[in-house]
């Protein structure tokens, strides 16, 4: 796994999340959580959530509508531990 030197956290995994739960680690509102996998899959927010099967039809794939609503944003392991405690 790829690290990254998060100015809170220091070393840490890289992670990857939508704009809406980034900012959501700013502001403390609640955006919902879904993820790709464990332990730290791609994560996005309820917003992205609709988006992403309103677009992606009977499947609910993501594509270029979808991934630019969600904006993905890059994280540290340790935000994305946060964000996902904050959002469930």
């Amino acid at each position: 796994m790829d690290t990254i030197d998060c100015e809170q956290h220091g070393k840490q995994d890289e992670t990857f999340v939508c704009s809406h739960l980034a900012e959501s680690l700013q502001s403390g509102d609640r955006a919902g959580f879904y993820f790709a996998s464990e332990p730290r899959g791609d994560a996005w927010c309820d917003a992205c959530e609709e988006v992403r099967l309103k677009e992606g039809g009977t499947s609910g794939d993501w594509n270029e509508k979808s991934e630019a609503f969600a904006e993905i944003a890059l994280t540290c392991g340790k935000c994305y531990d946060k964000v996902k405690a904050q959002n469930r």
